[in-house]
């Protein structure tokens, strides 16, 4: 082009767009979550946050139609059914498989489905429970019905090395010493026949939201664990996943990971309902219903002899009695929420990593004039990768002469500004007992002392638990800046 004038372009204001995720969340706030106004909510591991229209639309539909009990034959019953079967279907394609890989049993919460598994996973006298010692309470508890049956527990205890977190065998084991007991001679194992084990991990942990490697899925599924010894050649190792705290704001992506379970609370998705959960259940896992059956399980029984034949379908033998089918039906909308709002689970971890790597770095960086750190973080991750670390923070408030606050004091001074925190140890005794270095045996001693978890915060000075800060797809930057203004203002001199 020649080097004449030319006509000056006219430059175009482009408004930035305010309807995608997360740019959307200011207006979606004011809308349908008006009630957190003057709250800033910092709890999404204990439980999210439903939206007014998600509860509307639910209340719709259940003012426009007539829901029955599905166990009954009738109109209203078929119709409740068949939105029951589209629910499970919406299930699974949430985590991308169909009922051609997965059973979805519905629980009343992830508890109730690790309570389900434990009753009818097929154990034996050789059978190894090996489970996480960062894990939730309810998972931990399923080594009583393994050692009752028979079986061996282990707990894999938290590496030295904290760069050693990614290698599932470089966490060293721990024989829970326990009464077994064999139910009959046919339970005793016999040279050629096959075992089941079972190895439970969380995604991500409840406490310090790190989270763990899914290849560990197939590589125990395939080669089982290296540091624990095999009474049988024939033993086969089964993987549970407890994904309670990981698909809130991570998705999970069970066709590329295929662990054998998987249990779920759905109210930590999107807050609504709270009484339904989920079992998840890989094709041709080894579970057998052999210890209790119930109303809506059996095709037919005779209450006068030993004589029972349970109905065909999988998820009916262990859906006990009448499932929450209301509760079930509220599910649809959660989802939908969530798709509306997000557009999807992908985006919601991207927003909420960007929020708590602000988090982090800020209360890093808190110290008092002297140059003491004002904050101790309970971190297994160095909060760079969300492959690695979720949107969780557990820590305590160290005052300028090296003291400790309580947990229960700096919970308490939140309140006072509408902050929802959590305090404790958040049913996770391992990550608690071993990041906070309390150790087994003070352990024993405190409680024996007359401690019980939640009710003391300080035992001697030190403490006995943490204040847990967590994120989820509704926070905004706005709510993490007046978290940060509120620990300068209280605590850093």
């Amino acid at each position: 082009m020649g080097s004449g004038s030319s006509t000056p372009v006219k430059k175009i204001h482009v408004k930035p767009k305010t309807h995608e995720y997360p740019d959307n969340l200011e207006k979606v706030r004011r809308k349908e979550f008006a009630r957190m106004k003057e709250h800033v909510y910092l709890d999404f591991t204990g439980s999210s946050l439903y939206s007014t229209e998600q509860i509307d639309r639910y209340q719709q539909d259940l003012t426009s139609h007539l829901y029955g009990n599905p166990h009954s034959a009738n109109p209203s019953s078929n119709l409740m059914s068949n939105e029951v079967d589209k629910v499970r279907d919406l299930v699974l394609r949430f985590f991308n498989v169909t009922s051609n890989e997965y059973e979805v049993v519905f629980t009343s919460g992830a508890t109730s489905a690790l309570r389900i598994l434990s009753q009818a996973f097929q154990w034996s006298s050789s059978s190894k429970y090996a489970y996480l010692e960062d894990n939730h309470t309810s998972v931990i508890g399923i080594r009583e019905m393994a050692n009752a049956r028979g079986g061996i527990s282990h707990c894999l205890r938290f590496p030295k090395n904290k760069d050693l977190m990614h290698d599932v065998n470089a966490f060293p084991p721990t024989k829970i010493s326990a009464e077994r007991i064999v139910e009959s001679v046919e339970d005793l194992i016999t040279e050629n026949e096959k075992v089941n084990s079972l190895f439970a991990f969380p995604a991500q942990s409840n406490f310090s939201g790190r989270k763990y490697s899914l290849e560990w899925i197939k590589q125990v599924q395939s080669r089982g664990l290296k540091t624990i010894r095999s009474d049988s050649e024939s033993n086969r190792w089964y993987v549970l996943l407890d994904a309670a705290a990981f698909v809130p704001s991570t998705p999970l992506n069970l066709f590329d990971y295929s662990p054998d379970f998987v249990c779920l609370s759905f109210y930590k998705i999107f807050g609504f309902p709270t009484g339904i959960g989920a079992l998840l259940v890989k094709k041709g896992s080894p579970l057998s219903k052999d210890t209790y059956f119930a109303g809506g399980t059996t095709e037919v029984y005779l209450p006068s002899e030993n004589f029972r034949v349970l109905k065909p379908t999988f998820h009916e033998q262990y859906e006990e009695g009448t499932i929450g089918f209301l509760d079930i039906l509220a599910l649809k909308y959660g989802f939908e929420a969530i798709e509306r709002i997000t557009g999807s689970v992908h985006n919601i971890q991207t927003h909420t990593f960007s929020l708590i790597q602000r988090l982090h770095d800020a209360m890093k960086k808190m110290h008092h004039k002297n140059g003491n750190p004002a904050i101790k973080m309970y971190n297994l991750s160095n909060y760079d990768d969300p492959k690695t670390q979720g949107a969780v923070i557990a820590f305590n408030v160290i005052k300028a002469d090296g003291s400790y606050v309580g947990y229960n004091t700096v919970v308490e001074f939140a309140t006072r500004e509408n902050i929802h925190l959590r305090g404790g140890c958040f049913c996770n005794v391992g990550s608690c007992n071993t990041l906070l270095k309390i150790g087994d045996r003070r352990i024993k001693q405190i409680h024996k002392a007359g401690y019980k978890c939640g009710q003391v915060d300080l035992v001697n000075g030190l403490p006995v638990g943490a204040v847990r800060a967590s994120l989820g797809f509704i926070s905004t930057q706005q709510d993490v800046d007046f978290f940060i203004k509120f620990l300068k203002r209280k605590f850093v001199k």
